[in-house]
């Protein structure tokens, strides 16, 4: 055999491997808008409540079946849970009240609704997350220690509380168990006291309709939403972390850590209110609790805040404040990422420089700028900003460990407005006693000597973080102590991979510069040039049809000046 034999044989058996895997990770069911797999034959639908507790409710009263347009099984009220005024006590996270399905072939779900319980029911802090299982451990899709009186996670958070939960994701997860849990409330479970709050208390899941356009539930689908497009327009007066569809969240909640320092939802800035979104926050940010040792955390596995919606959007700008200066994390790497469909993607990124040595950064127009921590310290913000905007159904900022320091008390903050004990611009408080003399903060700023009165209301901040939007950036100013984050270059993975016959290439560009793209076979010959002119900076989106070429392996890459990126793509025909 020679060697190009040797190397077709290599490359054939490269392509069987590629697609042997991604048919490996795909459960056995196809798209079906008219099928909920909890009420397939095959399905197994149990709970962990007792009948003696339950009240006669049973596991599949809350099935709604979209062949049938009924519920699977006629009932009294279509919940599953505890009866009314039924107490169910020891419900840690470890060992929950669940509604459980399972299948005995893996299935692709992305599309999961069911109905909350009654606003009354007295567990204001509940915990609950819905969780898949993933090689024998449960791993949560989505999270929240909330109830009335506040949520924490926008759109899911109001699930308890008399609210429709409706989670959906533009790719599927493969699972043969997922189940919708609840427990007690955390902070009560974790003072070592046995109390009344440490239980559950009439606490149901139900497949109630809550409105003539509001899904049914429960549902769990795979659907296809291949077709959903960005339709926002540009508005600066819109948070898109604030819309009803969006869901935020975080790497951590107060079922996992005491003392966590506030929720994802505090560091939000609401443009129509001009203030945060939650202004009885008591520190404006986000994060592990002071002195926390997070431990060696890497990309793979972040530290992140996090926020996704049902569909995608256009999202150009986006705002974060920094941690405290004294944090002992110097070379901290940060990023900003948005999710391509298939992997995250980075869109900024960099590290936090040894303040005590003096080892600064510049930003594109000359300012000096400490990138500390996620890329600013206490009195520096950071914008990222592109001319063309990212279509996504995730944006997340995220943090780990420079793998020789562990990740310790570190925060995300959402500087400027009011919060409960400090002004985010010049760290007043007008909670302080009678003859309160500022500290060296205010008197950097001008203000040293000044003596507060108790209650007095704080200096606005020109800042507003977190802000997540899709705006016209012609002649929006950089403000003062804003370190603006250029795009990277980079060539994003094409999406959907594999393809038939069409798919979509992302790259970015740090400035608007020549470009070309082109796509190789597995013997490197050029197949067909997808770009070859000068493009401008930031986001550039192609679509590749590949209708004229045969199944296989290819390659695409991107040259910009002496810059070569290349990935891979899979054809099935």
């Amino acid at each position: 055999m020679n060697r190009k034999q040797t190397y077709k044989t290599l490359v054939g058996f490269l392509v069987l491997l590629l697609a042997c895997s991604v048919g490996y990770a795909q459960g056995d069911n196809t798209p079906d808008p008219l099928v909920n797999l909890g009420c397939l034959e095959s399905a197994i639908v149990t709970g962990s409540v007792d009948t003696s507790l339950s009240g006669g409710k049973q596991p599949d009263d809350i099935l709604w079946d979209p062949s049938t347009n009924a519920y699977k099984r006629e009932s009294s009220w279509h919940e599953y849970g505890l009866g009314y005024n039924e107490i169910m006590g020891d419900v840690t996270p470890e060992n929950p009240l669940w509604w459980m399905v399972e299948w005995p072939t893996a299935k692709n779900i992305n599309y999961i609704t069911v109905t909350g319980t009654y606003g009354n029911q007295p567990q204001p802090h509940t915990g609950w997350s819905i969780q898949i299982d993933k090689d024998g451990t449960w791993v949560n899709l989505a999270k929240a220690d909330n109830g009335w009186p506040e949520d924490t996670l926008k759109g899911v958070g109001g699930w308890v509380n008399d609210g429709l939960l409706e989670l959906k994701l533009m790719q599927p997860v493969v699972t043969t168990k997922l189940r919708f849990c609840a427990y007690a409330n955390p902070d009560s479970l974790a003072d070592d006291t046995t109390t009344f709050a440490d239980s559950l208390w009439s606490f149901s899941f139900t497949g109630l309709k809550k409105s003539s356009s509001s899904p049914n539930a429960c549902l769990i689908q795979y659907l296809d939403f291949s077709t959903e497009t960005a339709r926002n327009r540009q508005d600066a007066g819109i948070n898109l972390a604030l819309l009803d569809e969006a869901v935020v969240s975080g790497l951590y909640d107060y079922n996992e850590i005491a003392n966590l320092r506030g929720h994802p939802m505090d560091m939000l800035w609401d443009p129509k209110t001009g203030d945060f979104y939650n202004n009885d926050s008591w520190w404006g940010e986000y994060g592990a609790p002071w002195q926390y040792d997070a431990g060696y955390l890497t990309h793979d596995a972040p530290f992140y805040w996090m926020v996704e919606w049902a569909t995608p959007k256009n999202i150009n700008y986006f705002t974060w404040g920094g941690c405290y200066g004294n944090q002992p994390q110097p070379f901290t790497p940060w990023a900003v990422e948005y999710w391509d469909g298939s992997a995250w993607v980075e869109v900024a990124s960099g590290a936090g420089t040894d303040r005590d040595a003096g080892t600064w950064q510049y930003d594109s127009e000359g300012r000096k700028v400490d990138f500390w921590g996620i890329g600013v310290d206490s009195t520096t913000n950071s914008t990222w900003m592109s001319d063309t905007p990212i279509q996504t159904t995730k944006l997340r900022l995220a943090v780990w460990s420079d793998g020789i320091d562990p990740l310790f008390s570190f925060h995300i903050r959402g500087r400027g407005g009011r919060t409960r004990n400090w002004d985010e611009t010049v760290w007043r408080r007008y909670y302080a006693p009678v003859g309160y003399v500022s500290n060296s903060a205010e008197t950097e700023a001008g203000l040293g000597g000044e003596q507060v009165i108790a209650g007095a209301d704080p200096i606005p901040s020109t800042f507003k973080a977190i802000l997540v939007q899709y705006r016209d950036l012609t002649g929006l100013a950089v403000e003062p102590n804003e370190a603006k984050i250029a795009t990277k270059f980079a060539l994003h993975q094409n999406y959907p991979n594999p393809f038939n016959p069409t798919t979509t290439i992302n790259f970015s560009l740090e400035r608007q510069q020549q470009v070309r793209l082109s796509v190789y076979n597995v013997l490197g010959q050029e197949v067909k040039v997808l770009v070859n002119d000068v493009r401008p900076g930031g986001l550039n989106t192609i679509t590749f049809n590949a209708s004229s070429l045969s199944s296989g392996l290819y390659f695409y890459k991107l040259q910009a000046g002496q810059k070569i990126l290349t990935k891979k793509m899979l054809l099935i025909r």
